[in-house]
């Protein structure tokens, strides 16, 4: 490729990254893990796929333990350093990324199986409480990830990957963006506002039936 070319071409490369990993993936969650060390013991963290999931596995159990479910989280989150090259693991406000205003919405049986919408299998016909072994659709998202490698993978050294998920309840889409910084094999989420968007209010996708079901 000439030098016009890579000019033309900047945004039109996912960068280095293995070809199953940019199309749509299903990760299955073959461990529970229920505390911070099983966490680290079950996640491939140099798989950008597995971070995704066990991060939606870890929001998922915020209602039932909030300070392990947020370990968990801060285990797999980065704030990065705007315009530079550095990041801060579990986020700078030590958070990653939630935003408490969402707390409420732990304890209210309304709200707090939101989450779960997200795994495969999980269905109003059976209260939304997913089927075991946990497994999560991640869909590729190309044109943010192109965009936001044209943007930091050269200058920064920054590699990234978007992916999306999907509700069962009432198909609410919430992007997962992750990075690898240079130097490191490491993935990590790096989209803040992930967290709070997988307790984005879907109600409206609840039956009688489901209701009955929520936590039986």
């Amino acid at each position: 490729m000439g030098f016009f070319d890579k000019v033309l071409n900047k945004n039109a490369s996912n960068g280095p990254l293995p070809e199953e990993w940019t199309r749509d993936r299903t990760v299955t969650l073959d461990k529970m893990p229920d505390n911070l060390e099983e966490l680290k013991a079950a996640v491939d963290v140099t798989d950008p796929g597995s971070v995704a999931a066990y991060f939606v596995y870890a929001v998922a159990g915020l209602p039932g333990d909030y300070d392990t479910g947020m370990s968990m989280m801060k285990y797999l989150f980065a704030d990065i350093e705007p315009f530079g090259r550095g990041f801060i693991e579990g986020g700078g406000a030590g958070r990653a990324g939630w935003d408490t205003y969402f707390n409420e919405r732990l304890k209210d049986d309304d709200y707090r199986w939101l989450p779960r919408a997200y795994f495969a299998g999980a269905t109003a016909e059976n209260g939304f409480n997913p089927p075991r072994p946990l497994a999560i659709d991640l869909y590729y998202n190309e044109t943010n990830t192109k965009t936001i490698n044209g943007q930091t993978l050269e200058k920064l050294g920054r590699l990234n990957i978007v992916y999306w998920v999907m509700s069962n309840a009432a198909g609410n889409k919430v992007n997962v963006t992750l990075s690898k910084f240079d130097g490191s094999d490491r993935w990590y989420v790096t989209s803040g506002v992930t967290s709070a968007g997988l307790f984005y209010d879907q109600r409206a996708g609840l039956t009688a039936e489901a209701r009955e079901k929520l936590y039986n």
